[in-house]
């Protein structure tokens, strides 16, 4: 097979040469769940400093071939998926892993990662406007030549059909940098915005224009398309200049797929500076989680969120009036789909981790945020979570009037109210410990209006009225500034379902029961990462009945659980002892296909190299763990997802669980609706009308006289089995 894909493909050979050491194949996003896969993609690197003699003009000449090279090898894949992955693996040297592992089963995606040089001024825009605007449209007469012969090649091609646009999906990775001011890289993250409203700009002029010519029939085309950008700030202290960059393209409709480890501590120039400060923060809170939700009107998901996946840090020197102002603006989050929030806790601390508890579960879960919060997912990360932790949280979850219960004030005369605060009026924003302003500080005033300002133990006809305002928490505004509305809901019940729950300390969780007592009727998908799980799992099933999905992590082992089948599967679970730290055993109840345990498990990860860690341990009683995971998959018939990790000395087990790889489960796939909406329109389609001349009779097709019920059937038996996916790898153990 290599020496075919050889011959076949030889004359890309110098274009692959030209992409020799600048491809890799990685992972960069926000780590996701357990059981997230597909992660990795192609990364490509453009570097002015490779470049010799006119740095401009060779550059610039790089810079073509190199997107000329990565569009042919697009059109590939769609010719020839294994001359896609021998070309890169072969001839552009990206490392796909080891034999087993699940990287290296992984199909590899047409999608890169761009990663753009920042040494020079104006680099960003001037390489992203080049590799997707278009200019894409004025490739080389060398391109066109050899983008011919792979359409001779593709099967998929039909000479007498319309031509293909192959869309190139293309991701701009942005970091800010350790060895520069911040708000260099502010400047250089401004520059982003710019590029991609020039590349709209010039798509949409070329749409217009009388060079959008259709694909000629028979052929293909490449296209790169700008997909939403990921950032990394390090864990950095936040600059004010960043600040109002991140504001500024949210709110120019510039589209994130992910802000990853950005730190809720701001730039040592603002420290002696309060009320600067408390601008800063409403600013970065306000732009992350704004109320508004825009639409992409360059993508074609119909129900995107235009900040993807936000990583926060939270640290205990934060003060707490700053994280109510976080809780503020997430109640009413339109922006952001799923949560990723740590506390890290360090010296001299301000914020509780039982007050941490408090303002998460007015801003996640309370009345205020099921109602307006389109949030759709939270991960939370903590050392631990004690009894006194929850002190207060199902207060806040259940209270008809969270506003007051989570900042400690009496009910008010009348009832909340929504209000609009005009633009530029002042605002009370520092409070002693009994919650009365004070007096001396210097007023606060945001420029534009502010709606979703929700009044609280209000008696009605004070001139100063208590409010809670999203991104800047509790103030003191003007009754005179309020223009008040009712709002309507935005959820007609809670949109966030899924919680993602890691515990760093094992003795540590004690007031974990009561976390998921609050919350866990809401959830329908449940993950708990922790070292050693001491919470039994038929109390987590109490406490959350509606769950669909359960997934535990330990040291040893990875489990998910499907819930779905019915109420009388949840039930007879209780019958069940997990215990995650005991491969054999886990593996024995697996292996015994009548009982519920074995059905509802569908994925399961096991580290026997881990054994050490929760045992006293040697190689023979790793290789027990590992021949009881081979008896079970040799049962088994429910399990979709296997993957092991054993001891180096132990990979020769390799073949005997590969043996294992993609055989039938008992699960099924249902036809997709593409298919079934092919088949109704070929049985339901009218006759053409046969011209008299020429035909005197048409008889009618078979398909037409397949009844609704008939079609029904067909549905319900078009059915295949999933395939089980079986993973391996091994890793240095000491044993001692």
């Amino acid at each position: 097979m290599p020496a075919l894909l050889e011959r076949r493909w030889s004359f890309l050979a110098s274009w692959c040469a030209a992409l020799k050491g600048k491809l890799r194949y990685g992972c960069v996003a926000i780590k996701g769940g357990l059981w997230e896969t597909q992660r990795s993609t192609l990364h490509i690197t453009l570097r002015r400093e490779d470049t010799e003699g006119d740095v401009t003009f060779n550059f610039q000449r790089k810079l073509r071939k190199t997107r000329e090279a990565l569009a042919l090898l697009a059109a590939v894949e769609h010719a020839d998926y294994t001359a896609w992955r021998h070309l890169l693996t072969v001839h552009c040297g990206i490392d796909v892993g080891k034999e087993g592992e699940e990287k290296f089963e992984d199909r590899i995606p047409v999608r890169f990662l761009l990663c753009v040089d920042l040494k020079e001024e104006d680099s960003i825009e001037y390489d992203l406007v080049k590799f997707c605007g278009v200019d894409q449209r004025n490739s080389s007469q060398e391109f066109y030549q050899t983008l011919a012969k792979i359409t001779a090649l593709d099967k998929n091609i039909h000479p007498d059909r319309r031509g293909i646009d192959i869309e190139i999906p293309v991701q701009v990775f942005f970091s800010t940098d350790r060895i520069k001011p911040m708000e260099v890289s502010a400047s250089e993250l401004m520059a982003y915005g710019e590029a991609v409203r020039i590349i709209r700009d010039e798509w949409r002029q070329y749409e217009e224009g009388a060079e959008n010519l259709p694909i000629a029939r028979g052929s293909l085309r490449c296209t790169f398309v700008l997909e939403p950008l990921a950032v990394d700030f390090l864990g950095m202290m936040m600059h004010s200049e960043m600040i109002k960059t991140v504001e500024i393209l949210l709110q120019n409709n510039i589209w994130f797929s992910q802000l990853k480890r950005l730190r809720l501590e701001l730039h040592q120039d603002l420290w002696d500076n309060e009320l600067e400060s408390k601008k800063a923060f409403g600013q970065l809170f306000t732009g992350l989680f704004d109320s508004t939700r825009r639409t992409n009107l360059y993508s074609s998901k119909p129900d995107s969120f235009q900040l993807d996946q936000l990583q926060l840090f939270s640290i205990s020197t934060m003060a707490a009036s700053d994280f109510v102002a976080l809780a503020s603006a997430l109640t009413v989050n339109q922006t952001v789909r799923k949560l990723e929030i740590q506390l890290s806790l360090q010296g001299h601390a301000q914020l509780t981790t039982r007050y941490w508890w408090t303002c998460l579960a007015y801003g996640l879960f309370s009345k205020r945020s099921r109602g307006f919060s389109s949030l759709e997912s939270v991960d939370i990360k903590i050392h631990g979570i004690a009894t006194t932790d929850m002190n207060g949280f199902n207060d806040i979850v259940t209270s008809e009037h969270p506003e007051e219960e989570l900042l400690g004030f009496p009910h008010g005369a009348i009832e909340e109210r929504v209000a609009t605060l005009k633009g530029r009026s002042s605002m009370r924003w520092q409070f002693n410990y009994r919650g009365e302003p004070n007096l001396d500080s210097d007023l606060l005033s945001i420029p534009s209006p502010v709606s979703f300002v929700r009044t609280f133990s209000d008696d009605g006809v004070s001139e100063w009225v208590n409010v809670v305002i999203p991104g800047y928490g509790h103030c003191q505004v003007q009754r005179e500034n309020l223009e008040f509305y009712e709002p309507s809901s935005v959820n007609s019940g809670p949109r966030l379902s899924t919680l993602n729950l890691e515990i760093i300390e094992p003795r540590s969780m004690d007031g974990l029961p009561l976390l998921l007592a609050a919350i866990g009727a809401s959830l329908k998908v449940l993950t708990l990462k922790v070292r050693v799980l001491e919470l039994d799992v038929n109390s987590i099933l109490r406490s959350c009945p509606n769950l669909v999905e359960l997934s535990l992590s330990t040291d040893m082992m990875d489990i998910q659980l499907v819930l779905d089948q019915s109420h009388e599967i949840q039930q007879s679970l209780s019958e069940f002892s997990l215990d995650l730290n005991d491969i054999t055993s886990l593996s024995r109840s697996l292996s015994d296909g009548s009982n519920s345990l074995s059905k509802c498990v569908r994925r399961l990860r096991v580290r026997p190299a881990n054994c050490w860690l929760v045992r006293p341990a040697n190689l023979s009683t790793c290789e027990a763990d590992v021949n009881t995971c081979l008896d079970m998959l040799a049962k088994n018939q429910s399990l979709s997802y296997f993957e092991v990790i054993v001891p180096g000395e132990l990979k020769q087990y390799m073949g005997s669980f590969r043996q294992f790889h993609l055989q039938p489960t008992l699960h099924t796939l249902n036809l997709p609706l593409e298919s079934k909406l092919a088949l109704i329109s070929a049985v339901y389609a009218p006759m053409i009308t046969a011209q008299a001349v020429n035909i005197a009779a048409r008889e009618r097709s078979s398909l037409h006289e397949l009844s609704q019920d008939m079609l029904c059937k067909i549905f319900a038996c078009a059915i295949w089995p999933i395939s089980r996916q079986v993973f391996f790898q091994s890793q240095h153990v000491f044993f001692g």
